[in-house]
């Protein structure tokens, strides 16, 4: 076999390896989440309509500060005190105003979805 015939293996056989690691990488990324159910959007028409502000003002304010911090347990009373500062602040509403609106839309705990609970009103 000639050198050239050599290199076109070779460059085949780069590309193929390379298609086979993205691949693995690739389908190994779905897994990480698996464990934890996907985020809702928060119903930023109810929560606009519940303080009398725009909706695009709560949308940009969620897409701003982001949501709570996510781990095994929910988020602590400091952490929710945290979070709802900062998005009163990105919609430039009181935050007394805002704690019992994000309150009533809170969602509930992975383990009391479904599982009977009366809905918070």
């Amino acid at each position: 076999m000639s050198r050239r015939a050599f290199a076109s293996i070779d460059a085949l056989l780069a590309i193929a390896c390379t298609v086979i690691f993205a691949g693995g990488v690739f389908a190994q990324s779905g897994d990480r989440d698996q464990g934890t159910p996907p985020r809702r959007e928060p119903p930023y028409e109810k929560i606009a309509t519940d303080l009398g502000i725009p909706a695009d003002r709560v949308r940009d304010a969620f897409r701003k500060v982001g949501p709570p911090p996510r781990n095994e347990q929910p988020p602590n009373e400091q952490q929710r005190a945290s979070h709802a500062l900062a998005l009163a602040t990105a919609m430039n509403v009181p935050v007394d105003r805002l704690k019992p609106v994000l309150e009533k839309y809170r969602p509930e705990p992975p383990a009391q979805r479904g599982a009977g609970t009366e809905k918070r009103s």
